[in-house]
C-alpha cells in the first residue's frame, strides 16, 4: 500500500485525540495526566494501604515506558502504524489484529463504563437526584451527540484549563501536606498488604495508561511527522523523532509525578479519617483530598474541574475505541478488498452499542471505583501481548538502523514484557487457578 494510501486511512486521528490531547505535539500523556488512575486509583491506593503501593506506580511507569516509545518510533521509522505492523506477524494469518480487536471490544466497554462512571459520580455530587446508571446516560448520550455534531471544539479550551486547574490543586495539596521522609523508602521497597492484589493489578494495568494507548500514539504520531520535522529544523526521521520523544517523555514524567502526589494525598489526607473512595459517593471522598487540606472553598472548584476533566476522558474514550475498532477492522485479511467508504457504519455502529453495554454496566455495578478497577485489570491481562506485538514490530519491520531501539531500550523492553507478564500469570494463578 502506497504511503498516501495508507495516511488517507488515519486522517481524523489526529484530529480525534488532539480533542483530548491539548498540551502540544507529543504532550499525549501529560493531557492524559489527569485522569481515572491519577483520580481514582491512586487516592485509593493510599487511603486503603498507605505507602504500601508507592513501589507499584514507580515499576508500572518503569517498565512500561519502552512500549510506548514504541509507537511513535515505530510510525516515524516505518511510516505507518502498528496496526499496519500487526497485519505483518508471523503465524495464521491476520491473528494479531484479531487479538487486538478482542481486546478494543472488551476495553472499549469497560473503560467507557470506567470513566463515565466517575463523571456521573461527580455530576451526582453536584447535582444530587438521579442514580448513576442515569447520569451515565445523559453524559454518554451527550458524547455521542457531540461528536455526530462535531461541537466540542467550543468545550475543548474550557476543559484544557480545568484539567490545569486540577494537577495545579494536588500540586498545592501535596505541598501542604507533604509525606514523612520515610514514605520515600516504599517506592523501592516491594510490599503486598493483604486484599490490595486486585488494586495492585490495576495500577499495572492504567498506570500510566494501558499499553493498547501506544497503538493510538503510533496512528496520532503519523500525523505529526511533518510538524516534528518542521520544529526539528531538518528533513531527516532521526530528528523528528527526537522532537516527538522528547515530547512523550516530558509528559510521561509529569504523569509518574502527579500519580505519585495522589497516592500520597490519599495516604495523609483519607487513611488517618478512614475513608476510602468507593460507591457512588466517590466525588464526595475524593473532594476531601483538597477541601481537608486547602479549605471547603475548593470543594466547587474540585467538581467543575473534576467533571469537565472526566467528561472529556470519556469524549475521547467514546471516540477512540471505535477509531481503533474501524482501523482494525480495515486492516483484516477479510476486509482487503471492502469499500472504504463504506466503513463509517462500523465507528457509529460500534460507539452506540460500547454506549449502551457501558450504561448497562454502571447499572449493574454502580460503584465507579470498582468499574475503573474492573477496566484496569482488563488492561493489565492484555497488556503482555500488545508489549510484544510492538516490541516485534519496532525491532523486525524498521529498515533504518538509526531508528530502530538500541541495545539499551531492547533489554529495558524484554525486562517490561518479562515482568509485565510475570505479573499477569501470579495474578491469574491467585485468582483463577
Amino acid at each position: 500500500m502506497a504511503d498516501g494510501d495508507r495516511r488517507g486511512q488515519d486522517v481524523g486521528w489526529a484530529e480525534a485525540l488532539d480533542r483530548v490531547r491539548w498540551l502540544g505535539p507529543g504532550l499525549v500523556m501529560a493531557a492524559t495526566a489527569i485522569g481515572a488512575s491519577h483520580l481514582v486509583l491512586a487516592p485509593t491506593a493510599g487511603a486503603s494501604f498507605g505507602y504500601a503501593l508507592l513501589w507499584v506506580v514507580l515499576l508500572s511507569h518503569l517498565f512500561k515506558y519502552p512500549a510506548f516509545e514504541f509507537g511513535p518510533r515505530y510510525a516515524v521509522a516505518a511510516d505507518e502504524s502498528l496496526l499496519d505492523g500487526y497485519r505483518d506477524v508471523p503465524g495464521p494469518r491476520g491473528w494479531a489484529l484479531w487479538v487486538f480487536l478482542a481486546g478494543t471490544v472488551v476495553q472499549g466497554v469497560s473503560v467507557l463504563a470506567g470513566v463515565l462512571g466517575v463523571a456521573s459520580a461527580v455530576a451526582a455530587a453536584a447535582v444530587p437526584g438521579l442514580p448513576l446508571w442515569a447520569w451515565s446516560l445523559l453524559l454518554g448520550a451527550a458524547c455521542g451527540m457531540l461528536l455526530w455534531s462535531g461541537g466540542f471544539g467550543g468545550l475543548s479550551g474550557l476543559s484544557k484549563w480545568m484539567l490545569a486547574i486540577l494537577a495545579a490543586m494536588t500540586a498545592v495539596a501535596f505541598l501542604a501536606t507533604p509525606p514523612p521522609a520515610s514514605a520515600w523508602a516504599r517506592l523501592v521497597v516491594p510490599e503486598v498488604p493483604g486484599g490490595a492484589v486486585l488494586l495492585l493489578a490495576a495500577l499495572l494495568g492504567w498506570m500510566p495508561t494501558g499499553i493498547d494507548v501506544s497503538v493510538w500514539h503510533s496512528l496520532w504520531a503519523l500525523e505529526r511527522r511533518d510538524e516534528w520535522r518542521e520544529r526539528a529544523g531538518g528533513s531527516e526521521r532521526a530528528a523528528s523523532l527526537r522532537v516527538g520523544l522528547t515530547d512523550m517523555r516530558i509528559g510521561y514524567g509529569l504523569s509518574f509525578v502527579l500519580a505519585v502526589m495522589t497516592l500520597t494525598l490519599g495516604a495523609e489526607v483519607l487513611r488517618p479519617t478512614g475513608s476510602v473512595p468507593e460507591g457512588a459517593d466517590v466525588a464526595l471522598t475524593l473532594a476531601r483530598l483538597y477541601t481537608d487540606v486547602l479549605g471547603e472553598w475548593m470543594f466547587p472548584v474540585f467538581l467543575v474541574a473534576a467533571f469537565f476533566g472526566m467528561f472529556s476522558s470519556a469524549y475521547g474514550v467514546l471516540d477512540g475505541f471505535p477509531r481503533a475498532f474501524e482501523a482494525t477492522v480495515r486492516r483484516l485479511p477479510l476486509s482487503a478488498g471492502a469499500d472504504r467508504e463504506g466503513s463509517g457504519p462500523l465507528y457509529w455502529g460500534f460507539l452506540w452499542g460500547t454506549l449502551i453495554l457501558a450504561v448497562a454496566e454502571t447499572a449493574l455495578l454502580p460503584d465507579p471505583v470498582m468499574l475503573v478497577t474492573v477496566a484496569a485489570v482488563a488492561s493489565f491481562l492484555l497488556a503482555p501481548v500488545t508489549f510484544g506485538l510492538n516490541y516485534w514490530c519496532v525491532t523486525r519491520l524498521v529498515d533504518d538502523r538509526e531508528l530502530r531501539p538500541g541495545r539499551l531500550l531492547r533489554g529495558w523492553a524484554v525486562a517490561g514484557i518479562f515482568f509485565m507478564a510475570a505479573a499477569t500469570g501470579l495474578y491469574l494463578w491467585l485468582h483463577v487457578l
